[in-house]
């Protein structure tokens, strides 16, 4: 019984010290406009692709009734785009806008020079200690046996560039009868892509579901003013759940604020719901033109954006 209760008493000693440490308890975080729970909301918003308002409820363990002023006030503030499902139009799938994914980038700095500053004040060894200590924390006390139904967003790794090179042509040959040489074409310009790869100017992000890949988009440099979006994929069994409006709205705003003043693309006609999520985003047909391609006769595009 003693044992218990002095257990108790040194993990609520060490959560008041680490909550105080890290200025938890303070009005706003990391002297920011927003709360720990508006910061945690948008952190979310930004991992998952989409999410409803229901689901962030369970997620985080919120009143409903609090979330929901929490999401007007981003609404009122443009951090936050609300979009009716395909699937169920009773529901509301949220996202950060461009705004917001601007906010919670500049908070995600801070936090991490704010972990980088303690880092710097300690011995390697001693931070080794450290990270593996609250890794034993958060196995301990996570539940494995819930798996997460959400989508995540990350940048390359070794394998990605084979698989999604292997997903365009097991794809494009399923919907569109499109032969072995439109996966060579993928493999070609994927390679060239990792070859010239600038992390200035260039960027592929792969969406997962646990650990399995559903989808990818990719920025490519043409020129100091000019972008290429390309390999804009999605997983025929995960579409319609607003996961290409997000993969459009990360690559244009990357663009953005890289510098470029235009992204061109180039598609072809049969691929009906792409175009008209191009379209949706600002994307302008420039120009067409039939001819033999990929063992189809095909109708290619041009496309372009400018800032």
């Amino acid at each position: 019984m003693n044992e218990g209760i002095e257990r108790i008493g040194k993990m609520r000693s060490f959560n008041r010290f680490y909550t105080n440490f890290l200025g938890l308890l303070d009005k706003t975080l990391l002297k920011s406009d927003y709360s720990l729970t508006e910061v945690r909301i948008m952190f979310e918003l930004n991992r998952l692709l989409t999410t409803t308002a229901s689901e962030l409820v369970k997620l985080l363990n919120l009143d409903p009734a609090y979330l929901s002023r929490i999401l007007s006030g981003f609404e009122e503030k443009n951090l936050i785009d609300k979009q009716r499902s395909n699937e169920d139009m009773r529901k509301q799938l949220l996202s950060l806008t461009s705004n917001g994914q601007q906010v919670i980038s500049e908070l995600q700095e801070k936090a991490n020079e704010q972990i980088k500053t303690l880092l710097t004040n300690l011995k390697n060894e001693d931070q080794d200690r450290l990270v593996t200590g609250m890794m034993t924390i958060e196995s301990i006390l996570k539940d494995e046996k819930v798996k997460s139904e959400f989508y995540s967003l990350r940048s390359h790794k070794p394998g990605d560039i084979g698989y999604i090179t292997c997903r365009h042509g097991v794809i494009y040959a399923n919907e569109y009868q499109l032969d072995e040489t439109f996966e060579a074409y993928v493999a070609k310009h994927m390679a060239e892509f990792i070859e010239n790869y600038d992390p200035a100017k260039d960027h592929l992000w792969i969406v997962e579901k646990g650990t399995e890949i559903v989808g990818s988009i990719a920025i490519v440099k043409k020129d100091n003013k000019t972008a290429q979006l390309r390999w804009l994929l999605v997983e025929p069994h995960i579409r319609n759940k607003g996961i290409g409006t997000k993969l459009m709205h990360e690559a244009i705003s990357f663009s953005k604020s890289q510098g470029y003043q235009k992204v061109i693309l180039g598609t072809f006609s049969d691929l009906i719901i792409a175009r008209r999520l191009y379209s949706t985003n600002g994307f302008q047909l420039i120009e067409s033109k039939n001819h033999h391609i990929w063992g189809q006769d095909l109708t290619e595009e041009q496309w372009e954006l400018n800032f």
